[in-house]
């Protein structure tokens, strides 16, 4: 019967992932067809040609290669120093970089120089960026609203749809998603600063209303630097609320930190300690059982094998004291990410983790003689782009060109030693994501 189960649901998610693969192909569409791509050996074989080396470095920025096609502008820049548009372009490419100082000082050489109508109006936008970018005091903002589907939203087991005979519920649900963050540099000439972030997440389903979340988080710290990484020391405080219920409430601190080993690989490390402090509500009665302290620490690789590709593996390992020992646990978790710039804003993203966790005491609401131990296995694709690109023909203001569409897909799995937690759900989410700095 679970095998049964299984295949029934395995099919469902197939076919809503290939309803979200027609959305991403069209998401991927690239711009109308271009000549054969200028290699490296035509740069290094004819290196006074310009029109080879705009063609190069404008092919460089498209599939994300971004040093690249720097280097190849300033190559040019060197031959043509009055090459306006080029060094327009630089000074784009330069901020995409996050290299201020070199992009305002390009955009800067460019003022009253007689650029079209829209040179200019790009080399204001992009300057004005780039100062508010670099300015001592920031403010940013990260806001994501659209929908999602699951087919197990309420994460009902197995072993109960099995017995009873009844498949589990899927549902659509909205989803929203928000960031701001305030930074406010030290003056200390190592580019140290003090920062406040709070993040915010709420999932609402239509039927389903054991599944709806809101969470909410904000952290405080500051970042520090030395010549090959930083530490980030902070406090955090977060409240998580289910079913318009106060579920709990956590606070506490951790570190961060970062050694750059060389160019492409950087190591970094995180250690936390927040204590859970959790509510009665009125489908859970077991409150205060559930209070106490969580400790954890971890370290992650960052592999940067090139300007558009970028790989992340790592390792988190966390333990729970809790006032009763049926909720004190030891957890270890495996992870791997990685993120392809396709350019012209797009990406795909893939992500997989395994985590394991296994409890002290048997939780008697479960069982009086099982401990529990669950594996859970997670995996996640995503692709996105700017509605400028995916409506290339439209001309469409930058405030809302700007905006970011995404498409992508969850596989969750919990295997348990107790039965009734044996759970999978497979989830498919479209999001329009907006970033603003004030």
């Amino acid at each position: 019967m679970l095998n049964q189960l299984r295949c029934i649901r395995a099919e469902r998610a197939l076919f809503t992932l290939f309803a979200s693969a027609t959305l991403t192909a069209a998401m991927l569409v690239t711009s109308p067809a271009r000549a054969a791509p200028v290699t490296y050996e035509q740069i290094l074989a004819a290196p006074d040609d310009a029109q080879l080396n705009l063609t190069y470095a404008r092919q460089q920025v498209v599939t994300g290669r971004l040093q690249q096609a720097a280097a190849a502008l300033e190559r040019l820049l060197l031959q043509r120093p009055n090459w306006d548009s080029v060094r327009l372009f630089y000074g784009i490419v330069l901020y995409r970089l996050d290299d201020l100082s070199g992009a305002i000082r390009e955009l800067e050489i460019l003022e009253g120089r007689g650029l079209n109508p829209d040179q200019e109006a790009d080399r204001v936008k992009y300057l004005a960026r780039a100062v508010k970018k670099s300015q001592p005091l920031r403010i940013t903002s990260r806001f994501s609203l659209g929908g999602r589907y699951d087919t197990n939203p309420g994460r009902v087991s197995d072993a109960v749809t099995a017995s009873t005979g009844a498949d589990s519920d899927s549902d659509f649900a909205f989803a929203a998603r928000s960031r701001f963050r305030i930074e406010a540099d030290l003056n200390n000439g190592r580019r140290d600063y003090l920062f406040v972030q709070t993040n915010g997440h709420l999932r609402e389903f239509f039927d389903i209303d054991r599944a709806d979340l809101i969470h909410s988080r904000a952290r405080a710290g500051a970042k520090l630097h030395f010549q090959d990484g930083s530490i980030t020391p902070y406090g955090s405080y977060s409240s998580v609320w289910l079913q318009q219920e106060r579920f709990r409430t956590s606070f506490g601190g951790g570190l961060d930190a970062s050694w750059t080993l060389n160019s492409q690989v950087t190591l970094m490390l995180n250690a936390e300690s927040i204590y859970q402090d959790y509510e009665t509500t009125s489908y859970s009665a077991v409150g205060d059982l559930r209070d106490g302290w969580k400790y954890g620490g971890g370290f992650k690789f960052r592999w940067r094998p090139s300007d558009s590709m970028t790989v992340y593996a790592g390792a988190d390992f966390k333990t729970k004291e809790a006032e009763s020992d049926g909720f004190s646990y030891d957890s270890g978790k495996l992870s791997l990410a990685a993120q392809k710039l396709l350019g012209m804003g797009r990406y795909v993203t893939m992500a997989a983790s395994f985590a394991r966790t296994e409890y002290d005491q048997p939780d008697t609401f479960y069982s009086n003689t099982i401990t529990r131990e669950d594996d859970v296995f997670r995996v996640r694709a995503s692709t996105g782009a700017p509605l400028s690109t995916i409506l290339a023909g439209i001309d469409l203001p930058d405030q809302l060109g700007g905006i970011v569409a995404q498409v992508g897909a969850t596989y969750h799995q919990q295997n348990s030693s107790i039965e009734d937690l044996d759970i999978d759900n497979f989830s498919v989410d479209l999001m329009f994501i907006k970033r603003t700095t004030f």
